[in-house]
């Protein structure tokens, strides 16, 4: 126990303020694309956690392929590398591709292994991997994206230390045994008052209004816990804790990026359909 907390406080000293300073440096850093190529690793690291979920249900998913198809969506993203290939061409050959080579691998759950490529890809490289989008949004961007970090980060403390000290009744104890009403609930709201504060004190120089933040913090406080919620049922269809051990005491990157992969592509829609 004393080692896996010190694990994971090792994890939090390092893995915080080097997160914090990725989304400053941006994707403008001398030309550099620090932060899409910081994301593209999430993306690969967590795109190899995959099997982990699915090879109890008999999965043999194509993994080369689907890190292929992330990496290049990825680099399609960066403002100076985009090969200009929309999203129908991506979505038609990865199905494509994957059902062709599922004829000649003689696997008993061909079927299953195509679907659990065509998610993965859904999953990481389109809405998990919208944080290079995000990031990169005209005079918004940097702020988005710090705030839409800290303000899941601050549901997840709230929501931990409430349920933990006072919470009682489970709120889907068949899919996440520990989530209570009461921790649930202090998340919620916390996300929402944090983005209002961080407003009064004109972090978004009034580009956005009271509404716009009420609206950021229900996908940051709401919808971010869906995104939990979500990969935990994934966890416990495969039997698992934790999604790899990879972040020692902190679990999987898939555990870790779990709220994001809700909040980002969401947070991202309501920045270019409504706020343009």
């Amino acid at each position: 126990m004393l080692i896996n907390k010190s694990s994971r406080s090792l994890i939090n000293i390092i893995g915080v303020p080097s997160l914090l300073i990725v989304i400053v440096l941006g994707d403008n850093f001398y030309n550099l694309p620090i932060f899409s190529i910081f994301v593209s690793i999430v993306l690969v690291l967590g795109a190899k956690e995959i099997p982990n979920l699915v090879s109890t249900l008999g999965a043999k998913p194509i993994m080369p392929l689907l890190i292929s198809c992330i990496i290049l969506y990825q680099l399609d993203r960066f403002f100076i590398m985009s090969f200009d290939i929309d999203l129908f061409t991506y979505i038609i050959c990865i199905t494509l591709f994957s059902m062709i080579f599922e004829v000649y691998r003689n696997q008993l759950k061909p079927l299953l292994n195509i679907s659990v490529l065509i998610f993965s890809f859904i999953w990481l490289g389109l809405m998990l991997g919208s944080l290079s989008e995000l990031r990169n949004l005209s005079f918004i961007g940097f702020r988005i994206t710090i705030i839409l970090f800290l303000s899941v980060w601050i549901c997840d403390s709230f929501a931990f230390y409430f349920g933990k000290n006072f919470g009682i009744k489970k709120i889907l104890p068949s899919v996440s045994p520990n989530k209570t009403y009461v921790g649930t609930f202090f998340g919620f709201v916390s996300s929402i008052l944090f983005l209002l504060i961080i407003n009064k004190f004109s972090f978004f120089n009034q580009y956005f209004s009271n509404i716009d933040m009420i609206v950021i913090g229900i996908i940051t406080g709401g919808f971010g816990q869906l995104g939990d919620w979500a990969e935990s049922l994934l966890k416990r269809e495969a039997g698992l804790k934790d999604s790899s051990h990879l972040l020692m005491g902190h679990g999987g990157i898939l555990d870790r990026f779990d709220s994001l992969s809700f909040a980002a592509p969401l947070t991202l829609m309501y920045c270019k359909y409504f706020l343009s």
